[in-house]
């Protein structure tokens, strides 16, 4: 997203703030001049709009650093030329500091999915991170990292955290469009764009783009025309299916300097195509509703987390899950009674290969990743080694699984976020994702598991909070598309591509995976080797190694 910087000053204190837009009020600027330390701004930075990079000196009090607590807005810092340095990019202190490159870190990004948190691990050796929902103090010591943000506990009732959800949602696309030239948005037809696209319309005109399906099954566009149709103040895009490029295209011209490795990068001519026509109108703020399946879907794991207070109402929200997606009774009850500290099901489970198998129940702390089978047992060993070695001290994001899964996908999907918008950023319109400002996490995260997770009600959270704004006929939609033929079609469609990458791949020349297996199997598209993603973490880090 663009980005300004603004700079209050009050009674010797100084903050920094970088972000969308210039959120100063007479209370802030009462709050920061109340501010005796750093750690005082704590309750300062958690009532602005958690879109911000924060810089402060409170007090001499050195200085604090940070991001988001979504990860969306990150902080690195590293030992260069005497001094402590920070920045919001990993790339940008490894060339200030010659830093060489981490083999594991980058070995570790092959995997899906990575797990937690491992995926924090920067890809320069000496480059360090400040984790999301922590703050970095830099002072005459050594610089030190503190806790600011904790999640809170999901205590509030579906019909008021539905309200706190809709003002929450609606602020932070009020602050993303304020005194913009132009705005568009992305409309999928699917259930958060659909709320993006009407919250924005109501602060100003707005350009919405939907990119049409070559899939037949797949109903979004026709989703996109009625909502399109609803609202008002909106001129409708419509990208032409033939028009829109297919996973792995153009993936030569993949020369943005990315942080690390994404997935990102095999959509990235989608992604483009979808905002050419707000680039082409003059807009300067493109809104995406990436982040909405990760706080609004409610996963099944939240269901373990249920069990302790609610036992009947859990089993019965279990029952059908199972009756959906036939999982098996003797996994169920293995993973309900076998629960483990996360270190051990790291140190156990932390590769074990299950996948996204919905047929497979995930009722503990995750899926096990897959090493994809092209690599290298070099590289293989590697991945091992770290997982064992991290097992020994790693800490779950919260005390139950579900909750852990949660905000591990979120900063997942933050991650995504920040590749996608560097993407388009260098082509001239960076995305803007309001489900990921931190007051809307915070908003979901509070509701009640129970009332977020319904086996048979499709985000019913959101579609509670947005009654009053997107029209009931949009809200009873019960299907989704998900764009698996655009990315079989582009696997059989760019094979010579990817064939020929693995003729000169860098990721063979560090010995982590096998090119002659990765070409052998790219000249037959169809292979179930590509089934669980591996190709998209390969593919991601293959480039992302030709842009350094």
């Amino acid at each position: 997203m663009s980005s300004s910087l603004v700079r209050i000053r009050a009674d010797g204190n100084t903050v920094v703030l970088i972000g969308p837009g210039d959120p100063t009020t007479p209370a802030l600027t009462r709050a920061i001049a109340a501010c005796r330390t750093a750690a005082d701004l704590d309750q300062v930075v958690t009532a602005l709009p958690g879109l911000f990079h924060v810089v402060a000196a409170i007090g001499g009090d050195g200085v604090r650093v940070q991001g988001t607590a979504s990860g969306t807005k990150q902080v690195f810092y590293t030992r260069c030329r005497g001094a402590w340095w920070a920045a919001d990019r990993a790339r940008t202190l490894a060339g200030m500091a010659n830093a060489s490159l981490d083999t594991t870190a980058l070995a570790l990004r092959l995997l899906e999915p990575v797990p937690h948190p491992l995926a924090e691990r920067p890809l320069w050796t000496g480059v360090h991170p400040v984790l999301p929902g922590t703050w970095l103090h830099l002072g005459r010591a050594e610089p030190r990292v503190h806790p600011w943000w904790r999640p809170p506990q999901p205590q509030t009732p579906l019909a008021a955290g539905a309200r706190e959800v809709r003002e929450a949602l609606r602020s932070s696309v009020r602050h993303h469009v304020r005194d913009r030239t132009r705005v568009s948005s992305e409309l999928s037809g699917g259930f958060d764009s659909t709320a993006l696209m009407f919250l924005a319309a109501r602060e100003g005109p707005v350009v919405a783009v939907t990119a049409a399906s070559r899939d037949p099954l797949d109903d979004d566009t026709e989703w996109a025309l009625l909502a399109a149709r609803h609202c008002g103040r909106v001129d409708h895009r419509v990208v032409p299916a033939h028009d829109v490029p297919l996973v792995y295209a153009d993936l030569r011209r993949a020369v943005e300097p990315l942080d690390e490795p994404s997935i990102a990068v095999a959509s990235r001519a989608r992604v483009l195509a979808m905002t050419e026509p707000g680039r082409a109108e003059g807009a300067d703020v493109h809104l995406t509703g990436h982040g909405g399946d990760h706080l609004f879907v409610g996963l099944a794991t939240l269901c373990a987390d249920l069990l302790p207070r609610h036992p009947w109402l859990a089993a019965r929200r279990i029952r059908a899950y199972r009756g959906m997606f036939r999982w098996p009774r003797t996994e169920i009850a293995r993973q309900l009674l076998l629960r483990v500290p996360y270190r051990r099901w790291l140190a156990s489970h932390g590769v074990s290969g299950t996948g996204a198998d919905p047929r497979h129940p995930i009722l503990t702390w995750g899926l096990g990743a897959t090493i994809p089978p092209w690599t290298t047992a070099h590289g293989a060993g590697l991945i091992r080694d770290a997982i064992r070695q991290e097992a020994r001290t790693a800490r779950a994001l919260a005390p139950g699984p579900g909750r852990h899964l949660e905000l591990d996908g979120l900063r997942d999907g933050a991650r995504l976020v920040r590749a996608l918008t560097d993407i388009t950023a260098c082509a001239g319109l960076p995305l803007s994702a309001p489900f990921f400002d931190d007051r809307v996490i915070e908003a979901a995260l509070r509701v009640r598991i129970q009332d977020k997770v319904q086996p048979h009600r499709y985000k019913p959270l959101l579609a509670e909070a947005m009654r009053d704004v997107v029209p009931e006929a949009l809200l009873r939609r019960s299907t989704k598309g998900v764009g698996n033929l655009a990315q079989a079609l582009g696997l059989r469609t760019h094979s010579h591509t990817l064939v020929g990458m693995w003729s000169d791949s860098r990721l063979a020349d560090l010995g982590l995976v096998d090119a002659a297996r990765l070409k052998s199997l790219c000249r037959v598209p169809d292979s179930p080797e590509f089934d669980d993603g591996g190709l998209l973490t390969t593919v991601a880090c293959e480039t992302w190694l030709r842009t350094l």
